[in-house]
Parts: structure tokens; C-alpha cells; sequence
């Protein structure tokens, strides 16, 4: 058995960053804050007096001071960064999606391997307890009754509405909804669902992606992702159906901050037994690969994806 990991490092020095990993270690009773590290040393050492530790020059020489890492970075950012600290021994502890391109999502997978160190994907819902009991709900009525036949998930974010704090996040408006929103859609239909076997999607209003998926076995399910939705109109639901009935999921009560907690806690008692975590690497490869394939669907002319109405 080896030890739980006790000094964690944050890459990253943005809004989530601070306000959600730097918050949640600073607070965490077991664990500590080694510091922070970003592109700009002078903006990690001022996170890092306004939260805990202290300011890095460089990931390299935070990777070097800790037992484990937390990212809190733009995907294709976070994935080369993931592998270089799995690697070098350290735990990691990743956003979603994990990347934005299922080779850069398998070279992370390979390097948790070859680093044996463990690995968990802060899936917001996933650690929140109202959303983990209904998810164990539903599966004991999947067994007395039989699989979940459908779903539809809406996953609407309010990007442009003043104030938002992710307004000037350059990968999110480049990639939209669909990279954004769509793993949290994912982490809950993929937790019901067998394994996405084939996609097709179009599009809607600005960034708006509309998504069927073909999963293994004869089940289905839609998504409705977008980031840019008007003031008064951004939210999410989710719906499952089958044999077991219908049922919504519910909203959670409790915070990202004390879900993030539960992720480090599941994080440093699979490092210590070697248990891998369900909600590893391996299982942010399954939503980005999915993602990619909805990209490239959509990046097909239209006549070569879509049926064409006849008009009277």
C-alpha cells in the first residue's frame, strides 16, 4: 500500500482555479496547498497570497515540489501538462473535457499507466451526493427491471451575460457548447448508458449542437448543448427512461468547492490502494472521444449529413 498523496500543486491561475481547486485545498484538513503555477509567475504568486502556497516560475518546478497535481487549464493545455506530471510520479487530478483530441486524451491515459500513479476526473455532478444517490437509484431499477432504454440531457450556459466569469475564456469561444457543456451531459448519460457507438448531430443558434447518440445495444439519447444562452434562458436537465419508469435528475444542493474535496479525498485513497477510480482518465477519454466524433460529423458539408425537406 502506498501513501496518500499530501501536497498538491495547482496549475492554473484562473477564475476556477482559485475559486475552486486553490479554495477547496486551502480549506482541505488532510492536504496541502504547495502553490500555483501558470503562465505568468508575477499572477500565480498573486494568487497564491490571496489563497494559500506560494507562486511557481514554471509547471515544471511546481511538478517538482508536489505529490500530486489539480488543473485548472484550457484542455489542449491541460493534456500535455496531465501527461508530463503522470510521468513524473505525480497523481493527477483533471477537468473536462481532458483534452480536445482523442490522441492528446490517450497520451494521458498512457501516461497514468506508465507512471502508476492514479488519476480522477472532476466530474462536477459526480461528486455531488444528491446527483450520486439518484444515480444509484436509478441503476438498482435498471437491475429489478431492465436497462434504461433513452435519455435527452439540455446543458445551456449563459457565456455573455455581464459578469459571467468565463466571458473571456478564448477556448470556450472557440469551441462552444459542445466541448464546454457537453461532458457534463456525458458524465451523466454515460454513467446509465452502455458505450456511444455512433453520432450525429446539427446545429442551431450561434454555438447550439444538437446531438443523437447510438449506444450499444439499441439505447439512444440527445443532447442539447449550448454556452450562449440568452439571460433567463441557460440551465440543465437531464431525463432517463425505461422498464424502471421516468425519472429527472435532481438538482444538487451542495457546492463545486465541497464536491472538489470529495475528488481529492477519492484520489488519495486510490493512490494509496491502487485502485483505479471509475472516473479516471480513462473515462474523460470516452467523453472526448465521443466529442470528437460529433466535430467531425459536423464538419461534413451539409448534404452529406442531413436529408433535405421537400417544400411544397
Amino acid at each position: 500500500m502506498n501513501d496518500a498523496p499530501r501536497r498538491f500543486g495547482v496549475l492554473g491561475t484562473g477564475h476556477w482555479a482559485r475559486t475552486c481547486h486553490g479554495a477547496a485545498l486551502a480549506a482541505h484538513p488532510d492536504v496541502e496547498l504547495v502553490g500555483f503555477a501558470g503562465r505568468d509567475p508575477a499572477r500565480a504568486a498573486a494568487v497564491a497570497d490571496q489563497v494559500g502556497g506560494r507562486g511557481f516560475a514554471s509547471a515544471e518546478e511546481l511538478i517538482e515540489q508536489v505529490d500530486a497535481v489539480t488543473i485548472a487549464l484550457p484542455p489542449h493545455v491541460q493534456a500535455p501538462l496531465a501527461a508530463r506530471a503522470a510521468r513524473a510520479g505525480r497523481h493527477v487530478l483533471v477537468e473536462k473535457p481532458l483534452a480536445l483530441d482523442v490522441a492528446a486524451a490517450d497520451d494521458v491515459v498512457a501516461a497514468v499507466r506508465e507512471g502508476s500513479v492514479a488519476s480522477v476526473t472532476y466530474a462536477t455532478y459526480l461528486f455531488q451526493p444528491d446527483v450520486t444517490r439518484w444515480l444509484d437509484e436509478m441503476r438498482a431499477l435498471a437491475a429489478e427491471h431492465g436497462p434504461w432504454e433513452g435519455a435527452i440531457a439540455r446543458w445551456a450556459g449563459t457565456i455573455d451575460v455581464p459578469g459571467n466569469p468565463y466571458g473571456a475564456s478564448a477556448w470556450r469561444r472557440e469551441r462552444g457548447g459542445l466541448w464546454d457543456t457537453g461532458p457534463h451531459a456525458l458524465s451523466i448519460l454515460l454513467e446509465l448508458l452502455p458505450p456511444v457507438e455512433r453520432v450525429s448531430a446539427g446545429r442551431g443558434v450561434r454555438d447550439a449542437v444538437n446531438v443523437a447518440l447510438e449506444h450499444a445495444g439499441g439505447a439512444g439519447s440527445a443532447l442539447s448543448l449550448t454556452l450562449t444562452a440568452p439571460a433567463g434562458a441557460g440551465g440543465s436537465f437531464a431525463t432517463v427512461w425505461g422498464p424502471g419508469g421516468r425519472h429527472d435528475l435532481p438538482r444538487f444542493h451542495g457546492t463545486p468547492q465541497e464536491g472538489f474535496a470529495r475528488a481529492v479525498d477519492q484520489l488519495r485513497e486510490c493512490a494509496a490502494t491502487g485502485r483505479e477510480h471509475p472516473l479516471g482518465v480513462g473515462r474523460a477519454r470516452e467523453a472526448v472521444a465521443v466529442l470528437a466524433a460529433v466535430e467531425e460529423h459536423l464538419a461534413r458539408p451539409a448534404g452529406e449529413r442531413t436529408t433535405p425537406v421537400p417544400r411544397r
